[in-house]
């Protein structure tokens, strides 16, 4: 199998790593390795990590590298890789990361002809070194916090997307980030690169069974290039046993469009935060996201807005859904720059409680730098299932079961009906009623 280092963050296992994917051009492994070991472990003290305390978490016990056999064609991909990325012909490229490794990377060739560029990370350090030079660790420096130093310096696999300027990608690019042995560290990593009038769909998703305990460290930057359209999706599917830590930060110049759908499901504790920062004017930004917690789950979710041109907007809209004794945070802020005008913020976040001991927060925040008139809103609700509503449906002779799924599947609407890619929204539909026949639910 390769290189298999032993557990815990040592220089030792950052020696093997450095030797199996290469030391990297845009950060240097041992000086990310040394921001590391010098930045503290996050603290609940601060607002930032009030609400997820991480201290207790003993990094020594996970390998820091699993490698895996690659394979040239699909042909040579195992089934349940194959399985977990769904039906081949609806995407443009995929590539296929397995624990460590990426095995797979294909791209249509009407696409490559293109120029668009589809690689693993590590092949795009080595073979596209003037396309990802200053963009990778760019948007999300290495020393942001000592779990992004921690990634810079193991990170392996990985996907990197570059559209050349006015090309359309035609069908989504996937990229599967696969984990199916415990106690290993992953540190999925995306870098989407699009050029002046660049189209592309982008579909992030990570699987793993349940397992005893998996960490996952994962990064994605997104670059916006003038007039750029991107629609951009997160699938976490992780399973039980996974904590999942992650940073996705967009930056959109003159007149892009980045329209993002963040989705959790999975995952023991799951931690995201997204940034939209609208550098140019006219720039805009949707943020959407959906949520289902259930046994003992906790997930935290943070964003900004942050509007530095003119004439930008963005709308952000979160939902979720808990029950059992899970535990939901959204926190969220809107920044308007000094300077920025006529700029347009909305955010809003909404959590339905299925069962009694199920607890979440929502704290939205505005930062108004600006003097110029801005429209900027928010809005935060948590609350259990109306007994009416459900009462109403029963008494037109649905079950209660039915009643249940209908008035949980017409909370996400208001969501499901702003993702625009039919499978991902077919998808969703199929996870959340199952999530909700899963057990019978009482409304409080």
């Amino acid at each position: 199998m390769g290189i298999e280092p032993s557990a815990g963050f040592t220089r030792e296992s950052l020696a093997a790593v450095t030797s199996a994917v290469g030391n990297g051009i845009a950060a240097n492994r041992g000086w990310a390795f040394e921001r590391f070991l010098a930045l503290p472990v996050p603290s609940p003290e601060t607002e930032e990590w009030r609400y997820t305390d991480l201290r207790a978490m003993d990094l020594s016990t996970y390998a820091s590298y699993a490698q895996e056999p690659t394979a040239e064609t699909l042909d040579g991909v195992g089934e349940d890789l194959l399985a977990a990325a769904g039906r081949i012909g609806e995407r443009e490229g995929l590539t296929i990361q397995h624990n460590s490794t990426v095995v797979s990377a294909h791209l249509d060739p009407k696409a490559s002809r293109s120029g668009v560029v589809l690689a693993s990370l590590d092949a795009a350090e080595a073979q596209h070194s003037g396309l990802i030079e200053g963009r990778l660790h760019g948007a999300v420096p290495a020393d942001r916090t000592r779990f992004t130093a921690l990634h810079a310096a193991f990170r392996s696999g990985g996907t990197f997307v570059h559209v050349p300027r006015g090309v359309r990608v035609e069908a989504p690019v996937q990229s599967l980030t696969y984990v199916d042995r415990s106690g290993l560290a992953v540190f999925p990593h995306t870098v989407l690169v699009l050029e002046e009038g660049a189209e592309l769909t982008f579909v992030d998703r990570y699987i793993s069974p349940d397992l005893a305990d998996v960490f996952s460290d994962a990064v994605v930057e997104i670059y916006a290039g003038p007039a750029s359209k991107l629609r951009y999706v997160s699938l976490q599917e992780w399973g039980k046993g996974v904590t999942h830590l992650s940073v996705q930060r967009a930056v959109l110049e003159r007149d892009a469009e980045v329209r993002s759908l963040g989705v959790a499901f999975g995952a023991s504790l799951s931690r995201s935060e997204v940034e939209s920062v609208l550098v140019g004017d006219g720039g805009s930004s949707e943020m959407l996201g959906v949520y289902f917690a259930d046994g003992e789950q906790h997930f935290d979710h943070r964003s900004i807005q942050d509007h530095l041109g003119s004439s930008t907007a963005s709308d952000l809209l979160y939902k979720g859904a808990l029950r059992d004794r899970s535990r939901t945070i959204y926190s969220g802020t809107v920044i308007v720059r000094a300077g920025a005008h006529k700029c347009d913020a909305y955010q809003t976040n909404r959590n339905i409680l299925l069962s009694e001991e199920a607890k979440a927060d929502s704290i939205p925040n505005l930062e108004i730098l600006s003097n110029d008139p801005v429209r900027c809103g928010h809005a935060a609700s948590v609350g259990p299932v109306d007994p009416d509503t459900l009462f109403y449906i029963q008494s037109r002779g649905i079950p209660f079961e039915e009643a249940e799924r209908l008035v949980v599947l017409g909370f996400f609407q208001e969501v499901l009906d702003r993702v625009t890619i039919p499978d991902v929204r077919a998808s969703l539909e199929a996870t959340i009623a199952a999530e909700v026949r899963r057990e019978e639910i009482h409304a409080p």
